[in-house]
């Protein structure tokens, strides 16, 4: 918010400002503006395809890294990467696909194997290492229940910001996904 500035109209801010009761009309020193800024985001998904993830919650996962995908638009280009006892990236950051083929890989993607938990934020987490932005968002979809490769929270390094989705949750991989995310 600024005095004076250009910008949108702060009513609520204008109005704490301007004191009624002093028998005056707003000035033009009353106003309040703010102006607004984008921020500069890198996006990657993670989705999880271990074999706890298999059925609906692996179909959920892809569905929503979908949804995202296709909202984005032109504007955000976010990396997917599929991770289980291997990692596989479906599309690299800022390296846009054609989303038919992105998205059919998408929606084959099939829950089976260990859940290398770490090595899927690594590869999400370099996939936005060279990118110029203000924040490096990784959304995670996943129960969170590692079973191979190192603790997940060693692999945080290089994400700003970790968003953790559960499709098929229980108090388990919720306590699990809460306890990362905290990270």
């Amino acid at each position: 918010p600024v005095p004076r500035g250009d910008g949108d109209l702060d009513l609520d801010r204008t109005l704490d400002a301007w004191e009624p009761g002093a028998g005056r009309r707003p000035r033009a020193e009353d106003i309040v503006t703010r102006g607004w800024t984008a921020s500069r985001r890198a996006v990657a998904l993670a989705v999880d395809v271990s074999g706890s993830m298999q059925g609906q919650a692996v179909a959920l996962a892809a569905v929503a890294a979908a949804g995202v995908v296709l909202a984005a638009g032109d504007g955000l280009v976010p990396a997917v990467v599929a991770f289980g006892t291997g990692v596989r990236v479906l599309q690299a950051h800022g390296v846009r696909r054609p989303p038919e083929e992105l998205l059919s890989d998408l929606v084959a993607l099939r829950g089976h194997g260990t859940t290398d938990l770490a090595a899927g934020l690594r590869e999400a987490a370099g996939q936005l290492a060279g990118a110029a932005v203000d924040q490096r968002l990784v959304v995670l979809l996943s129960d969170c229940l590692h079973t191979a490769g190192d603790d997940p929270a060693t692999a945080l390094e290089g994400i700003d910001r970790l968003q953790v989705l559960v499709p098929l949750g229980g108090a388990d991989a919720e306590a699990a996904a809460a306890a990362l995310a905290g990270r």
